[in-house]
């Protein structure tokens, strides 16, 4: 049986539930806090905000990776976590004076409800060789959508939706000033599809036996680079955060798939396909 034929393999014990309540509470009081911190220039803080909301996010998304897939227990977290998200939203107009521990609740609740629906996507893949072209179709997809699909729309006419259906991150100190809370405003966001597909390809590692840590420092890398790069360099448009997640998983876990001279044809032509059909959708969509 070869290494991509693999059944798939859990953790052989439950990581206790506390680390990762911990981890949420951070993340949680990061959201709410920061934009209370007063002293920091604007760029370094919005640098600052983004390294600690992306460190601290994916440890979260990292840790509930590694409890076995449980499809009716992954369902329920889902529909709790959307259910305060919702409440939440609903809300945020009459607590409009409260509106950083709103905004942090509502974040923490949608990361929460990504990372249940990630892991009951992970539950779809039987070998880690599939893992390989799920990533390739994923990436080229996700820039279809920014720069040519909907997305790319929905940030030109309805951003607000954008933003609801993402976890932002606070300008550092920007409900210090005379408005207070509602003075809140944010430097950058993470969307829907990132963070489920980060947290698809966390629990496949742990699912399949793949490399945790390297995947784990090499996608906080890549997408450190990504979100970076649109903060430190105004003339860029906004990047889809996908490919540079694909690519720390891929490049963690170089080696890790075994595919014979068929699959790989099989994993071109597919990548190929995809990609001509994207483009062609994206030119007659431009005209």
């Amino acid at each position: 049986m070869t290494p991509g034929s693999a059944s798939p393999s859990v953790p052989n014990q439950r990581p206790p539930l506390w680390r990762a309540l911990v981890l949420v509470l951070l993340a949680y009081g990061l959201l709410a806090g920061v934009p209370y911190v007063r002293g920091i220039p604007p760029a370094a803080g919005s640098v600052l905000a983004t390294l600690l909301f992306l460190f601290l996010s994916l440890l979260v998304v990292a840790e509930l990776a590694k409890y076995p897939l449980r499809p009716w227990r992954d369902a329920a977290g889902l529909a709790i976590c959307l259910a305060v998200w919702y409440a939440v939203g609903l809300s945020a107009r009459s607590l409009e004076a409260l509106r950083t521990v709103v905004s942090a609740a509502s974040g923490v609740s949608f990361l929460l409800a990504c990372i249940f629906a990630g892991r009951l996507l992970a539950l779809i893949v039987r070998e880690r060789n599939i893992l390989l072209p799920v990533a390739l179709v994923a990436g080229l997809a996700d820039i279809f959508t920014v720069f040519a699909g909907p997305t790319g729309k929905a940030l030109e006419k309805a951003p607000k939706l954008v933003e609801k259906l993402s976890v932002a991150i606070p300008q550092v100190g920007s409900a210090a000033g005379p408005a207070g809370a509602r003075g809140l405003s944010h430097v950058a966001t993470a969307g829907l599809g990132d963070f489920i597909f980060l947290a698809f390809f966390l629990a496949a590692v742990w699912r399949f036996g793949l490399r945790h840590r390297a995947t784990f420092w090499g996608v906080l890398v890549a997408m450190a680079t990504g979100m970076l790069a649109v903060l430190l360099m105004p003339r860029i448009p906004a990047l889809p955060l996908l490919p540079f997640i694909v690519t720390g998983f891929l490049v963690a876990n170089i080696g890790a798939f075994n595919l014979s001279r068929s699959e790989k044809l099989q994993v071109t032509a597919v990548v190929l396909g995809v990609g001509i059909v994207l483009l062609a959708v994206g030119l007659l969509h431009g005209r």
